[in-house]
């Protein structure tokens, strides 16, 4: 949330301060006329990019403080975690809050000085500034490099685990959205322009709003930056955590080999299993148990782990060995899932050391195994070795193989009725894959609305900021226009196309963006089910991405109607 809320802060602070030094040529020029270095000029936009930053942080932080407590109950209560978190005492948000805003301001002014420096004096004599819209050597060399990055990522994915794409498209929207605004004044207004195409001849607001774009190319890209990067930023994590939970589900599907999962009610669990195991439409019954192990060489990382018996396991759950073998399960061993080799780094061979029963055990890992988060974790230890420990802990799902003569309609209705008065429920193997992936879309949501709330409140903030002073720079050509027979209803419709042509250009490079890291996971979660005979369905998150695509629309169309009734008045005056 901070990397996020960090990049969203200054991209937009740079993007702003670019397009305010452009809107101020003239007051820079004259400046520059009546004797001002370009160091002055310089340190002029840095002093004033620091007194708003300091005002800024002032207001911030007395809002912000008040509300730390309320909001880490709610990531409480709507189940993101069960720890009970406390807020920081107040100073030392304040320490670290203040000067990072510092920071952010100066950065983002930072590039913008530099221009400001650079302003002739010549500047407050002209009456129209003409916009280049070639990108900067600077703008080339990390646009080119950002390109190239991203090429790199494809061709490394397209052989790599599920889990590097996944962190990809974490990554990657940023670097694909710093190397589109290095070449945005190329791209955003020509792609508005092409948008307008349809309805030029037909309205001439949108004719003037198309030419309006295409001179101020400077203007365009800067309006739309804030609206591609939530839209790039915030629509890959949709799809991407979409995806990933269509990942895990067809997981389920290609291992699980129960037909029946019982989820016992709580405090029936051993009343449960026991009924179970007197059915004699009942092969056998996997049970999953779920603990938490001090792991490392002082015991201070405690991670949860299951305990499993290999024999019942690989029968209901699939559970096999990629590497290694699950018959050595037992004493001090533990198996580990390929994704957890992956993060520790430690293979077939490598030992994990932990505490079990108060005692420290030096860990051999003796299998690798399939990730499938939901049928098992990511460290799995034999039962045998935390049999002193099991009988205190709960049993999350019980896995139920029939025997060879068994209907699974006919048995679910049997162990419902032996099951009556535990508040167990039996469930399909099916229904228990779709409720557990619908779990997890909803804790995806929640995790998304807690990642992604300050980048997009700030992104809101940003798009109706860049609207109105983008209606404000207008104003001398809108003043222009009213002196030629333009209509109040003519300047607020070509406003409007203003606003809609931006962010329309803005939202299909976001989307396009969005797509191709879609793809990338797409690619990659096929590949590694390829030959398990499951169908992988992909979830396109429609109602979340069409929200993004409303505010961003409803947002920049307020501010333009805003900034056109400001105008109105003077229209009239000139």
């Amino acid at each position: 949330m901070s990397a996020i809320s960090l990049f969203m802060a200054i991209f937009v602070v740079g993007s702003t301060f670019g397009f305010v030094v452009a809107t101020r040529r003239r007051e820079l020029g004259l400046l520059r006329l009546i004797g001002a270095t370009g160091r002055q000029v310089r340190r002029l936009v840095l002093g004033e990019s620091v007194v708003v930053a300091v005002a800024a942080i002032i207001v911030g932080c007395f809002v912000a403080t008040p509300l730390a407590t309320p909001v880490l109950d709610l990531i409480r209560r709507i189940g993101l975690t069960d720890l009970h978190l406390v807020a920081p005492p107040a100073w030392l948000s304040w320490a670290i809050a203040a000067p990072t805003g510092i920071v952010v301001a100066m950065l983002g002014a930072w590039r913008s000085s530099r221009r400001a420096a650079k302003v002739p004096p010549s500047a407050a004599l002209r009456e129209a500034t003409i916009e280049r819209s070639r990108p900067s050597i600077l703008q080339l060399v990390v646009g080119t490099l950002c390109l190239a990055t991203v090429v790199t990522v494809t061709v490394l994915t397209q052989h790599a685990e599920p889990l590097f794409a996944l962190v990809s498209s974490v990554l990657l929207p940023e670097v694909i959205v710093i190397g589109l605004m290095c070449f945005g004044t190329l791209l955003v207004p020509r792609l508005a322009a092409l948008l307008a195409r349809p309805f030029v001849n037909r309205d001439v607001a949108a004719r003037l709003a198309r030419d309006e774009l295409r001179a101020a190319v400077r203007t365009t890209t800067s309006i739309a930056a804030p609206v591609i990067a939530i839209s790039a930023i915030a629509g890959s994590l949709l799809v991407a955590l979409s995806f990933t939970a269509d990942w895990t589900s067809a997981q389920d599907r290609a291992q699980l080999a129960a037909p029946l999962v019982v989820r016992p009610g709580a405090g029936h669990e051993a009343e449960t299993a026991a009924k179970l195991a007197e059915d004699p439409s009942v092969k056998l019954v996997d049970a999953r148990r779920r603990l938490t192990v001090p792991f490392g060489d002082d015991g201070n990382e405690r991670l949860e782990v299951d305990a499993v018996d290999p024999t019942t396991a690989a029968v209901a759950r699939g559970l096999h060995a990629t590497k290694g073998n699950l018959g050595d399960l037992h004493g001090a061993t533990v198996a580990i899932s390929a994704t957890q080799a992956i993060d520790s780094g430690t293979g077939l061979g490598g030992h994990l050391k932990a505490r079990v029963n108060g005692r420290p055990v030096d860990l051999t890992i003796v299998a690798v195994v399939p990730a499938a988060p939901d049928l098992y974790g990511e460290i799995l230890l034999p039962a045998d070795l935390v049999a002193e420990d099991l009988d205190n802990t709960p049993v999350g799902e019980l896995f139920v193989v029939l025997d060879g003569g068994a209907e699974t309609g006919a048995a679910r209705a049997a162990l419902g009725q032996a099951l009556t008065g535990t508040d167990s429920r039996v469930l399909t193997a099916e229904e228990w894959i779709t409720d557990v992936t619908d779990q997890v879309r909803r804790s995806n949501n929640f995790g998304l609305t807690i990642l992604l709330g300050p980048a997009g409140v700030y992104a809101a903030i940003a798009v109706v900021n860049a609207t109105l002073i983008g209606a404000t720079q207008r104003r001398r050509q809108h003043r222009a226009l009213g002196l030629l027979g333009a209509t109040r209803d003519q300047l607020r419709r070509t406003a409007l196309w203003q606003a809609a042509l931006i962010t329309g250009a803005g939202l299909v490079l976001g989307g396009l963006t969005t797509a191709f890291l879609g793809w990338l996971v797409r690619r990659a979660v096929a590949a590694d089910l390829a030959g398990t005979g499951v169908h992988v369905s992909m979830t396109v998150p429609w109602l979340p991405l069409l929200t993004i695509v409303s505010a961003c629309v409803g947002l920049a169309g307020a501010a333009a109607i805003a900034g056109a009734a400001g105008r109105r008045s003077r229209v009239t005056t000139a």
